[in-house]
């Protein structure tokens, strides 16, 4: 019997200014035992557990089902995942790389990691969380007509990331339509400026950098009508010594890197979530420097 274990990553995207651009993976897992069975079946444990749906409408069994030529008659998930659920981090970009691989896995096929990011892409609509799922590191995902391209920058081994994880759950459709469809030209103009510095900040290993390189003008003003917490948690974040901080994904969690521990940055986000009766944890992760 064909056995399949796959796992993808959480990532972090965005990051400030480069939306639907940048992503940094984070070593945090989403881990999958598949086999073909009879039927649909899902053992699901940690993260999500009694909130995903356990039938065939589970995005790792359409991931695996959806788009083949041949459809397999029954499907068994044993899943163990860690990444919270609708916060920011890349959960269903997760579930989606994780059933791509399980679904070419038991039938035998080999994907480049470039063919999975193209067939994931249905399923997000934006290959930022997929292409750092599937690649590691910080990537810049550039669109072309042929499909997109991954660039993926070694991050630098000192820097570790700190965040702040809402125990509210995202409505992250809802959000990602707060954002501006033609955002205004200097708005672009600063965020482009900026995105040039995240990739100076990291190839230079300039930690002085990376404050200005987080900065955004595009989509976190509109989506702090959701998180009115945010400017007052990245600007805590910065007091306590963090190098930067920004909205993790499309939120709510938010993301400060650091070049230390970070203990400090965390309680700082905790106590300034407090301070707008937003309750939550601190998660310190590390970057995931290897492929995956």
């Amino acid at each position: 019997m064909n056995l399949a274990r796959v796992r993808a990553p959480a990532s972090s995207a965005n990051l400030g200014p480069g939306f639907d651009v940048l992503a940094l993976a984070l070593d945090l897992w989403l881990e999958v035992e598949a086999r073909p069975a009879a039927g649909f079946r899902i053992d699901w444990r940690g993260e999500g557990a009694g909130e995903v749906p356990l039938d065939e409408t589970n995005l790792i069994l359409r991931a695996a089902q959806e788009d083949w030529e041949k459809r397999l008659p029954g499907i068994e998930l044993r899943v163990r995942n860690a990444i919270p659920i609708a916060r920011g981090l890349g959960s269903s970009a997760a579930a989606v790389v994780a059933g791509i691989q399980v679904g070419a896995r038991l039938r035998g096929l080999r994907l480049s990691r470039l063919e999975a990011l193209k067939a994931a892409h249905r399923f997000e609509g934006h290959d930022d969380n997929l292409a750092a799922a599937l690649f590691g590191g910080l990537c810049i995902v550039a669109p072309r007509a042929d499909g997109p391209v991954v660039h993926r920058l070694d991050w630098p081994t000192r820097w570790k990331a700190v965040l702040f994880v809402p125990d509210a759950v995202s409505p992250t459709h809802e959000v990602r339509r707060l954002v501006p469809a033609r955002p205004e030209r200097s708005d672009a103009i600063f965020n482009m400026s900026r995105v040039a510095e995240w990739v100076l900040a990291v190839t230079r290993r300039d930690r002085q950098l990376l404050a200005s390189a987080m900065e955004d003008r595009i989509h976190q003003p509109a989506r702090s009508q959701a998180y009115p917490y945010l400017p007052e948690l990245i600007a805590a974040a910065l007091e306590a010594g963090a190098l930067g901080a920004a909205l993790s994904g499309a939120g709510g969690s938010v993301i400060a890197i650091v070049d230390r521990k970070g203990t400090d940055v965390g309680r700082a986000m905790l106590a300034a979530a407090r301070r707008h009766d937003v309750s939550g944890r601190m998660l310190p992760l590390d970057p995931l420097i290897r492929r995956p």
